[in-house]
């Protein structure tokens, strides 16, 4: 016999062992069972998170969501009001050929992530830190570690390089997982590094625990002033109604344009929607949405202003989950974790604030604005010159008549126009609006903006000598029914559509912006912008 033909099978142990011979194509049909009962098992186990998700809607659970329970749902959680007509536009988005009026958790493919083990890292995200050349942040959960000795370790690179981290946790909605961190220094900048997850032991030499993933790469960034691209978008949610929708369109756009890939991306606020509208708050749906994003933010850094629904439990979830620079090694004024801090690039001086702190005169907050608004002024007349974006939740201007922002204007324009922020970039509004130059509610700057306003060129040759140009993009999947007022002379583009958008740094005189939407009808559905400065 040819032993790769049979397989030996005793049926019984207590007679005259009998053998039954199996060809190689019975073999391969009885793995494939086997494999695929596998999965089938996996995923059932895996897609507890969505089915705890599912059952907050299905509140008959049936194994349906009809419309009446979408909108319960939301009026329940989100403080949303629904029509039938909406309910039913969500469940024809979802429900694809069949015809049914409702839908069932099959319908929702794809957002559980298969797990092989109990240790697989999942909801692998990373950030910068304040030295972008040189260094990465990661974070990984895990439903269960291999002892509380065992610490996360990340191998990267061709040399296969090890950093070894920590692990967190806290205890909110009886979640029971891991947060796993890791701070990777030395190196090299604008190179790339395939990287693997995973386990050391206690001797800090044994990795008895390490996966992989081909996805799994980052690059650092380069020290010239090479293009930078970002992706930029708030408010997105998860499957209700269209967060993830969204972020499948991202994923295939950073597969087809390997030309022009962003190199990280910046969400303002907003992130999963986990809380209920009242005071409690999801864990599962914190974990369906750090799995939605993982394909981008597993290979591009992923940072993060904190916005209102991440306010629950005093923030924790957010504090704990998320990694931005003020967390991990913070400067001088950056006191407040995860909330606000900035982000020098080659090109760009970002500033993250939160809207959902205090910063009136003499805050903490108002401190860390005025020292960081102070170097840039240092660095502009030192000739340097990046481009200054802000980056806040609630909008300093929005026409959508529910607009809330607070004392943003009194308090924080005068720094805007003072110090010659370029970009202001908010959320909060669950549409997409872009104003012309403008300063304390007044379209200013008229000489230098294009008569269809998608280019806003001028010659200032000082910092405070040009004026702000704000978005609101709050257009990233969370429910959008906004009631427009007026359009005030200063809002140049406003639509309600879901999408993202798409900034691009191209040098140190041209910014241009581009926002994709979902399902285009026509032209004017997508806005583009450019701003040209000239020294």
């Amino acid at each position: 016999m040819r032993k790769k033909q049979h397989l030996y099978f005793f049926k019984n142990i207590k007679c005259k062992a009998k053998r039954a011979f199996f060809s190689e194509r019975e073999i391969r049909t009885m793995f494939s069972i086997i494999f695929l009962s596998l999965l089938i098992l996996i995923s059932k186990v895996n897609a507890s998170d969505l089915q705890i998700y599912f059952d907050l809607i299905d509140s008959n659970f049936d194994g349906r969501i009809s419309n009446d329970e979408i909108i319960g749902y939301f009026s329940k959680f989100y403080e949303g009001q629904l029509t039938t007509a909406q309910a039913n536009q969500i469940i024809g988005k979802y429900r694809g050929n069949s015809t049914n009026d409702f839908l069932t958790i099959s319908n929702f493919c794809g957002f559980e992530k298969l797990l092989f083990s109990i240790y697989q890292p999942e909801q692998v995200h990373l950030s910068f830190t304040h030295n972008i050349q040189t260094e990465m942040f990661i974070s990984f959960v895990t439903r269960h570690r291999p002892s509380a000795d065992h610490r996360p370790v990340i191998k990267y690179g061709q040399q296969e390089l090890i950093a070894i981290g920590n692990t967190t946790t806290y205890d909110i909605d009886n979640w029971k997982s891991w947060v796993h961190f890791i701070y990777i220094k030395n190196l090299d900048e604008n190179t790339k590094y395939n990287y693997q997850l995973g386990f050391i032991d206690p001797d800090n030499k044994t990795i008895s625990h390490l996966f992989s993933d081909p996805s799994w790469a980052f690059q650092t960034m380069p020290s010239n002033d090479q293009e930078e691209i970002v992706y930029i978008y708030g408010d997105m949610g998860t499957m209700m109604p269209y967060g993830f929708e969204v972020m499948k369109a991202m994923i295939d756009d950073m597969k087809s344009s390997e030309n022009q890939r962003a190199n990280y991306v910046v969400h303002v606020g907003d992130l999963a929607y986990a809380g209920t509208g009242d005071h409690l708050e999801s864990q599962t749906i914190w974990d369906l949405f750090v799995n939605q994003i993982e394909p981008i933010a597993s290979q591009i850094p992923y940072m993060t202003a904190v916005g209102n629904h991440e306010k629950y439990y005093n923030y924790t979830s957010y504090r704990t989950r998320f990694f931005m620079p003020s967390k991990t090694n913070p400067t001088e004024f950056e006191r407040d974790e995860n909330f606000y801090f900035s982000l020098e690039t080659n090109l760009i001086q970002w500033i993250f604030m939160s809207t959902e702190h205090n910063y009136t005169a003499g805050s903490r907050q108002r401190i860390f604005l005025e020292n960081l608004l102070e170097q840039y002024k240092q660095k502009w007349q030192g000739k340097e010159r990046p481009w200054l974006i802000l980056v806040g939740h609630r909008p300093m201007y929005s026409s959508d008549k529910a607009t809330d922002s607070g004392r943003l204007q009194q308090e924080i324009e005068p720094l805007v126009i003072n110090y010659g922020v370029d970009l202001a970039v908010w959320g909060h509004m669950h549409c997409y609006e872009r104003t012309t130059p403008v300063q304390y509610n007044n379209f200013t700057d008229r000489e230098h903006f294009s008569a269809d306003g998608k280019i806003y060129e001028h010659d200032a040759k000082e910092f405070n000598q040009t004026s702000p140009i704000h978005l609101v993009v709050g257009f990233g999947g969370a429910w959008i029914d906004e009631t427009w007022s007026d359009k005030p002379q200063w809002s140049q583009v406003r639509n309600q559509r879901y999408g993202f958008g798409k900034l691009f740094v191209h040098n140190k005189t041209h910014l241009e912006f581009r926002s994709t939407v979902l399902n285009k009808e026509h032209d004017d559905d997508e806005d583009q912008f450019t701003i040209i400065r000239h020294f």
